[in-house]
Parts: structure tokens; C-alpha cells; sequence
């Protein structure tokens, strides 16, 4: 017989079993979590948060349409009611695109419509917190093409990150085009065949394919490459129309020129077969001669006014190009191009099409379709003479795309709230997204915050403010809301938990880019907002990393784990407390959450219904008012079984 069973089986988890917790500490006034998405009632979602005794808590604006239901005098109570609990908040702006995504692709007045949508969300938000530390918590991306990545194989020469998949943007129309990394048999390639390899120059500066053990057969055609393409395509169908436009119109000319030839400086008057010229400085026109239709010369001329009409087409074909080419060149075919413009502006100042002689009267050059069409072909020639090496970039890497329409919005943002609320303006805090969203990468995301603060300093700097302060303010009011949960997606793709912790090492070497974190949980294929210390996001190791940065006291760290309410019905916030090992009272050597948690055996199914509610409807509290016939002290007016009276 066994002399003891009290320690058979505790029931739950030890807390001297460091693997009950994340182990990394933390003091549960630094652990808040947000409202529910779900409700515009975000005043009765802050008294929950001062029920479970939280110190930070962010007010959830997510849904840009609920978010307009929210009071004004909501928020006055809600800044009065932390203010007296001595909750720090935050704000979750409405979840729109910052780019100017939408349902119908991108365009600039989607754009400027989410730019006011959200600076009408951190107005609103402001009142919550003038001090100028309210970080509100603005989506990098929500609709913007992304990208997905994988990570290279050095063995088979390629990169650390390899794009397997994203979206080109045509930047003139928003047009998106889904591209994809693929390896093509080509003729050109026979080495490329049967086995797999790269090309490489050789010392002669020829290519040469060196061939690579367990590399996939073909020419390889990467996104970026597919891209070059794409637009090296277009731009010689858009020169080959040109082209093709002008040689019709000197096949509809043909030998008409011939004929006329004693006349080409000379015009006609529109509708007759008058020959002028014009004297006294073009003040008057002389008639010198007429058309003669036995010689050919009336037919000839019909011909020039017939190729007239198609060389307009060719020059707005040209004048198209032209543009595309200016507006996509490089600074040193801008340069190249205004000479070009310069010397087509001079020329065609000498070509008379047509010229009003008075209200109701015109003269036409006769030559003029020649000359032309002579014009058109010569800068045609030198348009692409500037453009062979460097084609216009009008197709354009999606998430590079959304990056700059992005950096213009958030830049924008922060001029427009310090503008307003001058150093008391909130932190705008862009959060990371993840794999296949655009932004899912720390590299992206610094970029992106970068190219945001730039657009910023040049505002500041417009209005007035000096250059070192203006670039204080911008790394000051822009940063980043890190999102582990977004960024432990990276996993599904096979990274693994060091590349995790290495994109957090890219994103804090900036010490002021890290304002504000999300802590979330998941196993790596989905964003599924467990609480901390159920998934595998590395989130100690993330941490740790935050912490060198010196800041980490300044930055408010939300729990996100709606699963846990939505899926088993607990609210998360105390199993965060016990994740952290945060202190049951204000003494750091006090008891802590985690020994609370295993205390009396925690089972994360429960116990049942241990106090049923229907039990109580019919016995009273304490079954105070059961019937005498089952031991109680109140007598029953019927039979339990069957309804009949009791005698």
C-alpha cells in the first residue's frame, strides 16, 4: 500500500519548471491589451481594462466604419477615466491602405481619400492623450500587392531572400500584373537544357553558363528580372508604333513631293487651288500661282493633306513617348531628353500646317506633312538613342510601388498632426505585416519608415524649422510597431527562429525606429493571436534584442490574443501575466502570477459547470430552498417525479 499520493499528479504545470513561462520578466504595468474590434463601445471596453487592473490599453479603431460611430464625448471619457487609473493608452487606427489600394486597384485619389480618412482617426484619438506621447498604431499595408519570399540556397547561387512571388504595377494606369520566379527553356540556352546552372561573364565579356549540382534546369526568369522585361516590351511597342506610323505616312506621300517641288515653301488656301505666299512680314498673302490638275499636282497635294491627318496620330504617339520617358528617366536622360525637347520645340516652329489668315480663312504649308514626318523620324531616332540602355521604368515592383504612395501618406501625416498639435503631435507607429503582405520584411519596413521621416523633414524644413531639429522631430513622431505575431509568419516559408530574431536585429540597430509592440502568438503558418507563451514566436529572444536599444521602458506592449476569447471563452490577460512571471503585488520579490497560476492545478479545459445556474433558479444559493422530501427545510407542494400533490 503506498504510503503517500499527494504528489502523484499536481495537475498542472510547476512553477519551478522554467518552461512554464517565456522567461523573460516583466511588470505587468507594462502588459495591456487592446478593445475588441468588434464594437464601437470602446468607453466599455476601457472600464474592462480598469476591471482587470491594466496599465496600458489601446483603444481599437480597426474597422474604419464602426470606428465613425464612437462618440466624440466617448473619447473626453475615456482620457478622463485613465487619467484617473492611471492608464497609459494607445490607438489603433482604422485598418486602411496608406498606398491608396482599393477594390479597383490603386489610384491617387484613393490615395488622398485614406490620407484624410486617417488623419480624421489621429484628430479623433489626440484627445485621449494630448501630452505627445500617444503612439497611434497605423497599418504599413492593407491591400497593397506583396511579396513572398523564401530563403536562398547559397549552394545553388542564390540570394539570402529569394522572391517567389509578387505583383508589377503599371504606374501610369495602377494596372497590376501578378509575376512569378520560373526557369524557361529558351533556344538561345541549349547548355541550360538538362542541367541547371547560371551565366556568368567570362574574361572576354561574353556570358558563360556555369553549371550547378541540383539547380532546376532552364533559364531563370526572377521577378525582377520579369519586371525589366515587362517594360523593355513595352517601350519597343511603343517605339515600333511610332515608327510604323511614320512609314505610312511616307508611303501615303510616296512622289508627291516631287511634284510640287517648285512649291515648298509656299501654302494654299484651304478649300481652293490658290498658291501663296505671304509678304510684308506675313501681314498679307500674294497669290503666285494655282494647282494644276492636268500635271498630277492636285492629286499630289491630296495626298499630302490625307498623310496630314495620320502624321497627327504619329505625333501624339511621339509626344506620348516623350513624356514616359521623361517622367521615368534617369537624371541623365532627363538631361539628354530636355535637349531633345529643346531642338523639336525650334523645328517645329518652322513647320506652318496651318496658319488663319482671317476669321474664316486659313492658308496650309504644303509641305508641311514632309516636314514633319522628317521631324518625327529624326527624334523618334534620338528618342531611342537615349533610352537603349535604360528603358522608362513604367512597370514597377509592387511593394516598391506602395512604398513611395505609403512614405508620401505617412509623411504627410505626421506634417499634418505636428501642424496642428504642433510637440504635442502623437507618435505615428507603422506595424509591420506578414509574409505575402507588402512590409512583411524588416528591411521594407525601415525603408519604408525612412522614406516617411524624409518626406517629413522636408516639410518641417519648408515651414521654417532647422534641419537637425526637423530630423529630431521626424525620428521623434515616425516609427515602428513591432509585431511579433506578423513577423513569426516569415516560418511558414522555412525560415527559421533565428531569421526571426535577426529581421528584429535590423529593425532596433536603429534605436529610435522601435516605438511600440504587439506580442501575439502562433505557430508560423498563421496569424492566429494566441497569448504569449502558447506558439512558437521567439518572443524572449525578440525582447532581449528591443532591450539593447535602450528604450524598451518607452515602448507600450500590447497583447493581441483574441482567440483566446473568441475560441475558449477567456479573457488572456492574466495567463499574460503568467507568461511574464509579472509580480502579484508592487515588490519585485513578491509572489508572482505564474506561481498563482499553478497554485491550486490549473486545467486549461476547466472543471465543468460547477454551479449550474438552473440548480440555483430551483434550489436557491446554497440550496436554501430544497423540499424537505430530499433533505432540505422547505416542504414540496408536489410529487418530484410525477407533479402529483403531496398529502
Amino acid at each position: 500500500m503506498a504510503e503517500s499520493y499527494e504528489g502523484f499528479y499536481s495537475g498542472g504545470g510547476s512553477s519551478f519548471d522554467s518552461e512554464y513561462s517565456i522567461g523573460f520578466k516583466m511588470s505587468g504595468s507594462q502588459l495591456g491589451f487592446p478593445g475588441s474590434a468588434q464594437t464601437a463601445n470602446q468607453l466599455g471596453e476601457t472600464v474592462n481594462a480598469v476591471k482587470h487592473g491594466a496599465k496600458t490599453f489601446e483603444v481599437t479603431m480597426v474597422d474604419a466604419n464602426a470606428s465613425e460611430t464612437i462618440p466624440r464625448q466617448h473619447f473626453d471619457e475615456m482620457r478622463a477615466l485613465m487619467k484617473l487609473t492611471g492608464i497609459k493608452p494607445s490607438v489603433h487606427a482604422p485598418i486602411i491602405d496608406a498606398a491608396g489600394f482599393g477594390e479597383q486597384g490603386w489610384t491617387a485619389d484613393g490615395r488622398a481619400d485614406n490620407e484624410r480618412r486617417l488623419f480624421g482617426a489621429i484628430e479623433k484619438a489626440q484627445g485621449l492623450d494630448p501630452s505627445g506621447n500617444l503612439p497611434i498604431v497605423l497599418h504599413a499595408s492593407n491591400g497593397a500587392p506583396g511579396t513572398e519570399w523564401r530563403p536562398g540556397d547559397e549552394k545553388l547561387g542564390e540570394k539570402k531572400y529569394v522572391i517567389e512571388r509578387t505583383t508589377a504595377i503599371n504606374q501610369d494606369t495602377g494596372q497590376a500584373q501578378p509575376i512569378k520566379r520560373e526557369f524557361k527553356f529558351r533556344p538561345e540556352m541549349p547548355e541550360l537544357l538538362e542541367k541547371g546552372g547560371v551565366i556568368e561573364r567570362g574574361p572576354d565579356g561574353r556570358p558563360v553558363v556555369r553549371h550547378i549540382k541540383g539547380r532546376e534546369a532552364g533559364k531563370l526568369f526572377s521577378a525582377e528580372g520579369s519586371i525589366e522585361a515587362m517594360n523593355n516590351g513595352e517601350w519597343s511597342n511603343k517605339l515600333t508604333e511610332v515608327a510604323q506610323m511614320s512609314k505610312h505616312v511616307n508611303e501615303i506621300i510616296g512622289s508627291a513631293p516631287i511634284n510640287l517641288g517648285e512649291y515648298e515653301n509656299m501654302f494654299i488656301k484651304e478649300g481652293t487651288n490658290h498658291i501663296v505666299k505671304p509678304i510684308d512680314g506675313g501681314r498679307s498673302w500674294e497669290k503666285v500661282g494655282e494647282l494644276d490638275s492636268d500635271s498630277g499636282q492636285v492629286g499630289a497635294y491630296e495626298k499630302m493633306r490625307k498623310a496630314s491627318l495620320f502624321m497627327e496620330n504619329a505625333e501624339l504617339s511621339f509626344i506620348s513617348a516623350f513624356g514616359q520617358a521623361y517622367k521615368y528617366g534617369t537624371p541623365e536622360q532627363k538631361k539628354k531628353l530636355k535637349k531633345l525637347s529643346e531642338n523639336y520645340s525650334e523645328a517645329s516652329e518652322g513647320i506652318h500646317d496651318v496658319v488663319p489668315i482671317s476669321r474664316d480663312q486659313n492658308v496650309m504649308g504644303i509641305f508641311a506633312p514632309v516636314q514633319k514626318q522628317l521631324l518625327i523620324d529624326k527624334s523618334i531616332q534620338e528618342l531611342q538613342k537615349i533610352t537603349r540602355r535604360d528603358t522608362p521604368g513604367v512597370w514597377k515592383m509592387g511593394e516598391d510601388f506602395a512604398k513611395e504612395k505609403a512614405a508620401k501618406t505617412f509623411g504627410n501625416l505626421a506634417a499634418r498632426s505636428y501642424d496642428k498639435f504642433g510637440d504635442k503631435a502623437p507618435v505615428l507607429a507603422v506595424e509591420n505585416m506578414f509574409q505575402g503582405m507588402a512590409f512583411s520584411r524588416a528591411e521594407d519596413m525601415k525603408d519604408l519608415v525612412e522614406k516617411s521621416r524624409e518626406n517629413f523633414v522636408e516639410h518641417l524644413i519648408d515651414k521654417g524649422v532647422s534641419k537637425s531639429k526637423a530630423k529630431k522631430l521626424a525620428e521623434d513622431k515616425l516609427g515602428v510597431t513591432w509585431d511579433v505575431g506578423h513577423l513569426n509568419v516569415m516560418r511558414k516559408k522555412g525560415f527559421t527562429e533565428k531569421d526571426v530574431v535577426e529581421q528584429t536585429k535590423i529593425i532596433s540597430k536603429d534605436k529610435s525606429m522601435v516605438k511600440h509592440i504587439h506580442l501575439t502568438d502562433n505557430f508560423g503558418y498563421a496569424d492566429t493571436h494566441l497569448a504569449p507563451g502558447m506558439g512558437n514566436v521567439p518572443i524572449k529572444a525578440i525582447l532581449e534584442e528591443l532591450e539593447k536599444t535602450g528604450r524598451f521602458d518607452e515602448m507600450r506592449k500590447i497583447v493581441e490574443a483574441p482567440s483566446m476569447i473568441q475560441h475558449f471563452k477567456v479573457a488572456p490577460h492574466s495567463m499574460t501575466l503568467a507568461a511574464f512571471g509579472s509580480g502579484i503585488y508592487g515588490m519585485k520579490n513578491g509572489p508572482t502570477w505564474d506561481q498563482a497560476f499553478n497554485l491550486q492545478g490549473n486545467y486549461f479545459g476547466g472543471y465543468g459547470n460547477l454551479n449550474p445556474q438552473t440548480h440555483h433558479t430551483y434550489f436557491g444559493a446554497g440550496f436554501t430552498t430544497m423540499p424537505v422530501e430530499l433533505g432540505g427545510q422547505m416542504a414540496g407542494g408536489q410529487s418530484r417525479f410525477g407533479g402529483a400533490p403531496m398529502a
